[in-house]
Order: structure tokens, then sequence, then C-alpha cells
């Protein structure tokens, strides 16, 4: 089981990063988050999950330990694998996806490509009871944002940003002095309250 992995940005696809890990390059399916949080030739830590099918190795990598965690839990539930379960957080927050489940609101879930409503409602039948302790999760990496690998598009995400608002962030960031995630953070929230891109 590769559990986590730190290493240089080599390239970017349409799905994922490549990563050289001590010269060995692996291919790691990310959410659009991550993917534009990082630059090549930038370092990056992951938390992983390794999918073993009999066509091959697939590697998922997440920003948070919760992310990978809640990934894995996702794929407990009928009918439902890595690729939707994928999907699932690479379209909406952790807290998005906790609030639906517990609140048995299935709208925001059946958003998500390849999931429908059969789906959502599968996902909110069996993980009702299962998911209450990453709403705590994601409350801890909110206000604690340089914990645990979180990069800046990974908090602004968890705060309820969609992608292209945290590109807009990004690209403001880039040309600020700010070198922590929290002056990052709080040159990013202050940009985009101001009048950011949004929709």
């Amino acid at each position: 089981m590769i559990a986590t992995l730190r290493g240089k940005v080599l390239s970017s696809t349409d799905t994922g990063l490549v990563i050289d890990v001590s010269g060995v390059g692996f291919s790691i399916n990310t959410t659009p988050n991550v993917r534009l949080s990082k630059e090549l030739g930038n370092e990056i830590f992951l938390h992983t999950s390794l999918i073993v099918r009999e066509d091959g190795l697939t590697l998922f990598g997440y920003q948070s330990s919760a992310e990978r965690d809640l990934f894995q839990l996702l794929q407990t539930v009928s009918g439902i694998g890595p690729k939707v379960s994928h999907a699932i957080l690479s379209t909406l927050t952790i807290a998005e996806i906790v609030r639906a489940i517990t609140s048995g609101e299935s709208k925001s879930l059946e958003q998500v490509s390849g999931l429908g409503k059969k789906g959502a409602q599968r996902i909110i039948l069996e993980l009702k009871e299962k998911v209450a302790h990453f709403g705590n999760s994601t409350a801890k990496d909110e206000t604690q944002v340089s914990a645990d690998g979180l990069s800046l598009a990974q908090a602004l995400s968890g705060l309820g940003f969609n992608s292209r608002e945290i590109e807009h962030a990004l690209d403001i960031v880039k040309n600020s002095r700010a070198h922590s995630i929290e002056e990052q953070l709080k040159i990013a929230l202050a940009a985009l309250h101001s009048g950011g891109p949004r929709g």
C-alpha cells in the first residue's frame, strides 16, 4: 500500500500529475484543485490510495488524509467505484459531501458526473452513520490550513470557493510577497471578497 508520496511535479495532465519520487515518475490522479495549485518543479506531498485491478494499478492522491479516507469510504457503497468516488471529491468539498449525506439532501451529490440520483441515495443510506467524524476533520483543516500538507487551493476549496475563484486567487497570491500559508490565505480571501470572479 502506497499511503503517501513526496516529490517534485514533472508534468500535469487532464486528470492528474506526474511526480518524481527519487528518480521514479508516479502518475497520480488528483482533484482539479491540486492540479491548479502546483507548478512544474515544485515539491508536493500527497496522501494516496492505490487501486489494484487486473488491467493495471492506479494511484489517487489528495492533499489531506481526510480526503483520502473519504475516497476509500465512498467505495464501500454498493455500485460506487474509485472513478465515481474521485469525481465526488473533485466536484464537492468534504464539508459539502458530509452535509449532503448527513442531511439526506441528494441534489448536490446528483450533480457529480457518473453518479446520478440512485447512486446519491445509496451513498446517503449506507454512509449516513459513518461520516460524522469527517465533519470534525474538515473544521480542523479549515482553521489550521498549514497542517497536514494542505495547500492554499485546498484551504479555499474547504471554505467553499469554486475552481474558477481559486485559480483567480492563486494568480493574485503569486504576485504577492506572502510566504506563509496564513499570509497567502489572507491575501486570497481579501481578493475574492473584493469581487473576484464567481460562477
